[in-house]
């Protein structure tokens, strides 16, 4: 099994602003659905894995819901308490692989783009250990597609990444190779999220939790070239390079999105949202 660099998952906390101002939000469809699937209101339970700054739980705190999150980054989790200064939002800074839960439980783990940190021996163990009889796990991605200009400014910046050793993941599916995925791997959470997220594991939840609930979201979004490269600023395999080199190749790859793209790239997203029930115990 080649375990991915689950490190990375620590760079983030250097580009906390950045992070919040550029990464994708995610439909509103999808917390209503979730609400509605789980029966989520202000008494519900919820613990947010890998909230970051708050992208995606600013969702569920305009909905009245209260979460407590972890993350182990201490500017972003300082971001998110800025954000939601309430007594319906706290946040632990910790990995959750570390996160003591100290015997509570909870009706709902909810983790957007972020469980694939999680060390693939902990995540479905875990997350049974803190989801209640009757709980969900939820988990949520926003997963670029290839389609679109975004798409093909990236496709035509492909050698410049190489030639400044950038790593790269799987490629862009298009929407009907990712359905036909989703399709291929909706029997188990674990086996789904695999699919979906590259993580280097082939850990299964099995019978930890149910067959997951799996709800396609198909949207997009113009970027400006200066936004293009925020967004890509906020990737750990951009954030981990040198920052002169990064500054160098961010420049090349503007001029091109000026040159080829006028400057206007649209990037089309399926977001994934996987909800699974916990087995009983």
């Amino acid at each position: 099994m080649v375990r991915r660099n689950l490190t990375r998952g620590r760079s983030f906390d250097g580009v906390a602003e950045g992070y919040d101002r550029f990464r994708p939000r995610y439909p509103s469809a999808l917390f209503d659905d979730l609400g509605e699937a789980v029966g989520l209101d202000e008494h519900s339970r919820i613990l947010e894995v890998g909230c970051g700054p708050g992208v995606a739980t600013e969702s569920m705190m305009a909905r009245g819901w209260s979460v407590l999150a972890v993350d182990p980054g201490a500017q972003l989790a300082r971001v998110a308490r800025e954000k939601f200064a309430a007594e319906r939002f706290a946040v632990e800074v910790a990995t959750f692989d570390e996160w003591d839960p100290r015997g509570r439980r909870f009706d709902l783990l909810f983790s957007a783009a972020a469980y694939h940190w999680v060390a693939p021996e902990v995540r479905w163990v875990k997350a049974a250990e803190v989801v209640d009889d009757g709980g969900y796990l939820a988990l949520a991605g926003n997963r670029a597609v290839a389609r679109g200009s975004f798409h093909e400014f990236y496709e035509a910046t492909a050698r410049l990444r190489e030639e400044y050793g950038v790593d790269e993941e799987r490629p862009s599916p298009t929407p009907d190779e990712l359905g036909d995925i989703v399709t291929a791997h909706a029997h188990d959470v674990g086996s789904l999220w695999e699919a979906v997220s590259p993580q280097g594991s082939d850990i299964v939840a099995g019978d930890l939790f149910g067959a997951p609930d799996v709800h396609l979201y198909p949207w997009s979004r113009s970027y400006s070239t200066a936004e293009a490269l925020g967004l890509l600023a906020t990737y750990s395999r951009f954030v981990v390079m040198d920052g002169a080199r990064r500054d160098e190749l961010f420049a090349r790859m503007a001029a091109l999105a000026d040159e080829r793209f006028a400057g206007e790239l649209i990037r089309h997203y399926v977001c994934v949202m996987a909800l699974a029930p916990r087995s009983s115990s």
